[in-house]
């Protein structure tokens, strides 16, 4: 019986078949941590861009409101007494910045706004208002049950409150407000402001605290911060003001020296506090995961100009991040708009 030949492959034929096995293997390796790394890239940024995008926008919005409904009265709340504390104070202040311990620190501001909608400015007293007697104003309209009002007199003296009934006016467009506190007495010279429903009146301080964005209703006692956004790792603000009174912002002004920082410009008068315009806010959010391809730390820079000399750039910051995450700089600028439409002589 005549055999068949045998066939197969020799071990100079294996060896190279496995070297070129080796060889696809290693590439497919690369070409697969490349496109592990350009993912990493862009999953991170797109996390700290989603948080810085979706930060930015909640604060703006809350700082355009600022002001709103106590900036029609702001030259009567002006004469209401310091209370030392942006919680209790009935003083006309849209927003309070409190600086970082550090340039570099994150810092932390009040925004601070009524809701009325159908009462403007404060309505004048009819008559005097006793100890233990309801409030009678001259308005037919705007006052209703479980609204915030502050009553302000002539002399300086305020009280806050809430409406608990608010009878239909008379025949002089006259109501009567009962309110929960009757212990203060106002002259007939008082006037009253409603703020609006009391459960929406804002008082929200807001802060950065161990990458975590965060509200904090300074109106409810007893409240805790809400935390509103992760990997938010810096904070930055700084007043618009119009030094000169002419209408016009001039320059910008951290808060962590006189005029000013929180206690003085809780005591300010009324034209200083009409000196800032706008506030200016920046961000820096961080990516969601670790990346150890980023080796050099973050340099960023904050309310940069385009001057070559940057000492001559207003309120400029910078600093530098660890390595290994990916982060977004956010920043804008937010005009006090009720402050600057209702500011009046």
């Amino acid at each position: 019986m005549k055999r068949s030949p045998q066939s197969g492959s020799s071990l100079a034929e294996a060896l190279a078949g496995l070297l070129v096995g080796l060889a696809v293997t290693i590439v497919v390796l690369e070409v697969f941590a490349g496109t592990e790394a350009i993912k990493r890239n862009a999953v991170g940024l797109a996390d700290a861009q989603q948080a810085g995008a979706t930060s930015l926008f909640t604060l703006a919005v809350e700082l355009a409101n600022a002001g709103h409904g106590i900036a029609p009265a702001a030259h009567e709340l002006a004469t209401c007494p310091d209370s030392g504390d942006i919680a209790t104070t009935l003083r006309p202040i849209p927003v309070l910045i409190t600086a970082g311990r550090a340039a570099d620190a994150p810092d932390a501001f009040v925004v601070n706004y009524g809701v009325g909608t159908a009462l403007a400015t404060p309505a004048p007293f009819a008559t005097a208002a006793p100890t233990g007697s309801a409030y009678r104003v001259a308005a037919p309209t705007g006052f209703a049950a479980g609204d915030a009002i502050v009553a302000i007199g002539p002399d300086g003296h305020c009280a806050a409150g809430t409406a608990v009934a608010v009878s239909s006016p008379d025949a002089d467009g006259v109501v009567e407000i009962v309110r929960t506190d009757a212990s203060d007495a106002f002259p007939a010279a008082a006037v009253l402001l409603d703020l609006g429903p009391k459960g929406r009146v804002a008082r929200l301080r807001y802060d950065v605290v161990d990458g975590a964005l965060r509200s904090l209703d300074l109106a409810t006692p007893g409240a805790t911060p809400n935390p509103l956004a992760s990997n938010i790792v810096a904070m930055k603000l700084q007043y618009g003001i119009d030094s000169d009174d002419d209408g016009f912002l001039d320059n910008w002004f951290a808060a962590s020296a006189a005029p000013w920082d929180p206690p003085t410009v809780l005591a300010a008068p009324a034209a200083t506090l009409a000196r800032i315009k706008a506030v200016r806010l920046g961000l820096i959010a961080r990516s969601e995961t670790f990346d150890g391809g980023v080796t050099s730390p973050f340099h960023w820079v904050l309310f940069d100009c385009p001057e070559q000399d940057k000492a001559r750039c207003p309120g400029r910051l910078s600093g530098a991040l660890p390595a290994n995450w990916r982060y977004r700089v956010y920043e804008t600028v937010i005009p006090l708009r009720n402050a600057i439409w209702n500011a009046r002589p």
